[in-house]
């Protein structure tokens, strides 16, 4: 049940994050889109082990532009260096998350952020990304 609590909220989270952008066809035709067909699309985005289970810590509020983003970051149990996923909250309550995957080769130990890929969702723009480079940088072991 924990399980599945956590895949609606942040199946939930991160719809939200979506719902002030609209595609061409929501353009062209003034509908909305389907929610159930947006959780599902974002469901499809997220990795497997985010719908499974995630160890959670907050990390410090960051101030940039004069808004401030409250950082909850998420990983993958027993794996938090190489698949972990932070997700921001503006002060206007948009959410935008990151998931981060580091390539598993032995000078990723040393220099993850060269091995590293990154997933944004909810479409954040530039200000927001160098919030999540702030974010990265509270990891001591993230050079």
């Amino acid at each position: 049940m924990k399980k599945m609590w956590l895949i609606a909220g942040i199946s939930l989270m991160l719809v939200g994050c979506n719902s002030s952008h609209s595609t061409p066809s929501q353009t062209n035709n003034n509908t909305t889109a389907n929610p159930v067909q947006s959780i599902a699309s974002v469901e499809k985005q997220l990795p497997d082990w985010i719908k499974d289970n995630t160890v959670t810590s907050p990390l410090e509020a960051i101030v940039m532009g004069g808004h401030t983003y409250d950082a909850v970051s998420y990983c993958k149990p027993h794996d938090c260096a190489s698949d972990f996923m932070i997700t921001l909250t503006a002060d206007n309550n948009k959410k935008y998350s990151m998931i981060v995957h580091v390539k598993d080769v032995p000078d990723a130990l040393n220099t993850p952020s060269i091995y590293a890929t990154y997933q944004y969702i909810g479409d954040p723009d530039q200000q927001v990304k160098s919030v999540f480079t702030q974010a990265l940088s509270q990891n001591p072991n993230w050079q």
